[in-house]
């Protein structure tokens, strides 16, 4: 057997004998060789790193870099976006609006109109207030009836604010008078016939008698050729609103009485040429309290015919904004409730449908 090399370590095992457990030992000894040798001794380590300085970079000329970098990347970026989007950064609006978006010839621009309507009654409620608590803003007494009746039209447009507007309307009545420039004032004819209207769409219709009866009193009592032919039609407006009055109260001997003075006023003796729609709507709802079903639908039908005719040659279009016809929406509301008292939901639907749909345009 050779002989053991000499600079190999005694203690270590030869290459064929195998190794036994060694035996536990909590004593260590200092002549054992470790098996590797240290980092700084090995032939391949890497040579050490230089030591850190500790010195950065100044915060401020990071700063200014990084603002340039970004302005280099959003000019490139514009500049490429501009060339191959001819519309970048650009209103398209205008555009859209000559090209895309199609309007109907000579329809309003649709707007909120029950906020204008709102923010208009609050201006007018402000001017009486400041006149009423003398403020140093105030306008002089003499415009307080104005701001009153402007008051009282804006809520008499706003329906159904008819308390409100005969509130006002009242109010402005009471106040005095007084000539002045500008001013807008209401006659007394006009005044009646929106009160007494108001209070027919409020049920009160003894009042409403009233002040209907006496807006047909004043228009027959006008004497002024100029004013004659329009107090002629206010006259006939109210005789229609006494009549409506009468048939909801069942007093159908006074609606027929007013029906026959109504026909001589106009010269006709019967509806069936007629193209009074206020007529016909009225002849409707009395046919139907007296049970003429059949007629009265028939005239429900030829009133709505009438006031489509008329909104058609004022340039209406239907379910456009100006489709706005209140009187029309009033008559499908009743005709819908016919229509219900008779069975027939699905055409009751039809016509609310159709009523609350011109009732959601401005006035």
């Amino acid at each position: 057997m050779p002989e053991a090399d000499q600079n190999a370590p005694e203690d270590l095992p030869a290459p064929d004998a195998v190794p036994e457990a060694a035996p536990e030992s909590h004593e260590s000894t200092d002549s054992a060789t470790p098996l590797t040798e240290p980092a700084s001794t090995a032939p391949f380590s890497n040579p050490p790193l230089p030591p850190a300085s500790g010195e950065r970079g100044h915060p401020l000329i990071l700063l200014l870099l990084a603002v340039a970098g970004t302005l280099v990347v959003i000019v490139v970026a514009c500049n490429i976006f501009d060339k191959e989007l001819p519309y970048f950064l650009v209103n398209l609006d205008p555009l859209l609006d000559q090209t895309v978006r199609y309007r109907p010839a000579n329809a309003p621009l649709s707007k909120d109109w029950r906020n204008e309507l709102l923010v208009e009654q609050n201006i007018w409620v402000n001017e009486v207030n400041k006149i009423k608590l003398g403020q140093a803003t105030a306008k002089p007494d003499m415009f307080k009836r104005d701001f009153l009746f402007y008051l009282a039209d804006s809520y008499y447009r706003d329906e159904p604010h008819f308390m409100e507007a005969k509130a006002a309307y009242m109010a402005g009545s009471n106040e005095l008078r007084v000539p002045h420039t500008p001013g807008y004032d209401i006659s007394d004819i006009d005044l009646a016939k929106k009160i007494g209207y108001c209070c027919l769409r409020l049920g009160q219709y003894s009042e409403a008698e009233q002040y209907l009866r006496k807006a047909v009193k004043l228009a027959d009592e006008n004497k002024n050729p100029a004013s004659k032919a329009v107090c002629a039609g206010v006259a006939n407006y109210c005789l229609d609103l006494l009549t409506e009055c009468a048939i909801r109260q069942n007093h159908l001997a006074e609606a027929d009485v007013l029906f026959k003075e109504r026909l001589k006023r106009i010269s006709l003796t019967d509806l069936n040429n007629s193209v009074e729609r206020y007529m016909l709507f009225n002849n409707a709802l009395l046919l139907e309290k007296k049970g003429d079903m059949v007629n009265a639908e028939i005239f429900y039908k030829k009133a709505m015919e009438q006031e489509a005719l008329d909104d058609k040659n004022r340039g209406v279009i239907v379910n456009a904004p100006n489709d706005n016809n209140r009187m029309l929406a009033y008559i499908l509301r009743e005709y819908s409730r016919f229509l219900r008292s008779q069975k027939r939901p699905a055409e009751a639907y039809t016509m609310m449908d159709r009523a609350c749909s011109i009732s959601n345009n401005a006035p």
